[in-house]
């Protein structure tokens, strides 16, 4: 594979033009983090296809651009740098992420017209191998979902697909929160892709809920708020839900008792405890959520609580709490002291 010292000596012409600005990165030749980088670089551009060939060349590459520039080697490599060495307060155009909308290199960047698939990056740019010799918690929220994409679409790799995805819904937790249909509104987004982003959000929010196994104890309502947060917090109607509990206060079950609008749930006392009774359960904790993402109990809430412990006390079966959840906190009646 040969190099094109030609386009080498272009693409510094247009960085040079562009004033991208000069920071002190190196003296008189790079460090190795910048010599690195300036390969990296160049190889997105391409100027050669294979970027180990152009680290090793990367000497001679410098000297043929200031032959060509009539530029000293510190300044060349300073000016290039510019454009692809991140620093600790900012991110570089060409960066570890390139940022393609800022760049004036478009035209001829090979980068840019072609749009890699993961499989055509460097090694260590692929968020699957970073993951593998760096840890997940390395990786940006994109690279992590490029990872579940898998591909892209036309035009673009399964980064630039994950980071539009992420622009458009915001976070995860929107993004979570969108069905199937909405999903596959995307560009790109089939219904394999839409189904396997569900899948995933789905094992997150029951990741969060293995705490509460059969036969583990609440420690507090908190607990009981963690529990069912990530399950509870992007519903668009008021769940009502049972926790059953036996003589030492550990979780027999879970039931939700009714699903309402978008303001209250229709709960009666006894359909409350129907089950509970059913499993001969000895106290229950009751939990629903508000849409609105203000636990704060409405007069309803208030009465439905009364009307709760009282229908326990004639039946034998302890309240120990109604927890209502909001979108970051909770309401408790026992920890108010109304139960």
């Amino acid at each position: 594979m040969r190099v094109d010292y030609s386009k080498a000596c272009e693409v510094y012409r247009v960085v040079k033009k562009s004033g991208y600005p000069r920071r002190a990165v190196v003296k008189e030749e790079p460090p190795d983090r910048a010599r690195a980088e300036i390969a990296r670089f160049l190889h997105r551009v391409g100027v050669a296809k294979n970027r180990r060939q152009i680290e090793e060349k990367l000497d001679d590459i410098v000297g043929e651009i200031c032959r060509f520039a009539g530029d000293p080697c510190d300044r060349l490599c300073l000016t290039l740098a510019s454009v692809c060495a991140d620093s600790d307060s900012c991110a570089a155009v060409c960066g570890e992420r390139p940022d393609c909308a800022r760049c004036d290199l478009t035209a001829i960047c090979d980068y840019y017209n072609r749009r890699p698939s993961l499989k055509d990056l460097p090694e260590d740019e692929r968020p699957r191998e970073r993951l593998v010799a760096k840890g997940a918690r390395t990786l940006s929220d994109a690279e992590l979902l490029a990872i579940l994409l898998r591909s892209g679409s036309a035009g673009e790799s399964a980064v630039e697909l994950a980071r539009r995805l992420l622009a458009k819904f915001g976070d995860f937790r929107r993004l979570g929160n969108m069905t199937v249909r909405e999903l596959r509104k995307v560009k790109g987004i089939g219904l394999a892709k839409a189904a396997e982003i569900k899948a995933a959000m789905e094992i997150a929010k029951r990741y969060a809920a293995l705490d509460a196994k059969a036969g583990a104890q609440f420690s507090d309502s908190r607990a009981v708020y963690r529990y069912f947060r990530a399950r509870l917090c992007d519903e668009k109607t008021e769940q009502f839900w049972l926790i059953m509990l036996d003589s030492k206060n550990r979780i027999m079950r879970e039931e939700m008792i009714s699903q309402g609008s978008l303001t209250s749930s229709l709960v009666h006392p006894r359909e409350a405890f129907k089950p509970a009774i059913r499993e001969s359960a000895a106290a229950v904790i009751f939990v629903h959520n508000h849409p609105s993402g203000d636990p704060s109990p409405s007069r309803d809430d208030r009465d439905l609580t009364g009307r709760l412990a009282k229908t326990g006390e004639l039946i034998g079966i302890r309240v120990l709490d109604h927890v209502i959840t909001g979108e970051k906190t909770f309401y408790s009646f026992a920890d108010k002291g109304m139960l």
